[in-house]
């Protein structure tokens, strides 16, 4: 990922591409870690979706979960699985802040082998950061909750004929053997990212508050295709009982992996 932004910043806006930026939120208690919502959906999904996959093997699931931050999703999702007597120890937390990962690796450092999660400190648009999640793969699942609405005010990504392709994701790097030069949404970079994580049944679970989080990516298409995208009513915020607010919605994106 570009080490340096290129787009104009708004005053005053978060600096959501700056792991510094969470790290000081997650160090001092002031992200309570439930975005969007608590993401009870995105766990109906998930275990709807595993007891349908003839790949999943009927003990432990393999997911990633991408930016879990400090979300209590991923001890709940891990919870729910034990229920169903699977193994939570295939499930790999993947964040970019180091203390969203040093908080999570300390929870799990309580748990049993057959049921602490894993976590990995990564930087999602970075290659070299996200095969080292490789030995897990490739996963049954994956889950996002709104992580990708943040990835989304990233820089896009530049690539090159000229690039040391060893540091290069393959999935990019068969574009790129078409054409002299790439520039990437960090969006599309990111699903580019997932495919040699994933197999042709592999399905990516997001939790958006965008209606066209996958909308116009020039590559998507190849790799992803979409199931379905339903939407979930808004949690009502505070407001006076006498103002009249619009309904707002929520998105369940199910993407299967081609």
């Amino acid at each position: 990922m570009a080490s340096h932004r290129t787009h104009t910043r708004v005053n005053g806006a978060p600096d959501y591409d700056d792991p510094h930026f969470w790290d000081a939120r997650f160090a001092t208690g002031q992200d309570v870690g439930e975005w969007l919502n608590s993401g009870e959906a995105l766990i109906d999904a998930v275990l709807s979706d595993l007891e349908h996959q003839p790949s999943f093997d009927g003990q432990t699931p393999r997911i990633l979960h991408l930016g879990p931050g400090v979300s209590k999703l991923g001890p709940k999702l891990r919870d729910a699985c034990a229920q169903r007597q699977w193994k939570g120890r295939g499930i790999v937390n993947v964040d970019f802040s180091a203390e969203a990962v040093r908080l999570g690796q300390d929870a799990e450092n309580q748990i049993s082998r057959d049921h602490a999660m894993h976590w990995h400190h990564a930087d999602l648009l970075s290659w070299d950061d996200i095969s080292s999640v490789s030995s897990f793969a490739p996963f049954d699942v994956i889950v996002d909750k709104s992580t990708s609405d943040a990835i989304a005010t990233f820089d896009d990504q530049r690539f090159t004929a000229t690039d040391d392709m060893s540091r290069v994701c393959p999935t990019v790097k068969d574009i790129l053997s078409q054409h002299s030069s790439l520039a990437l949404s960090p969006v599309e970079v990111l699903a580019l990212h997932l495919v040699p994580l994933t197999r042709n049944d592999t399905t990516w679970i997001v939790l958006s508050y965008s209606s066209l989080r996958f909308d116009n990516l020039q590559f998507f298409g190849r790799y992803w295709s979409l199931r379905s995208r339903i939407p979930l009513k808004a949690p009502p915020g505070p407001v006076s009982s006498s103002a009249y607010t619009p309904e707002v919605f929520h998105w369940l994106y199910i993407l299967d992996r081609k």
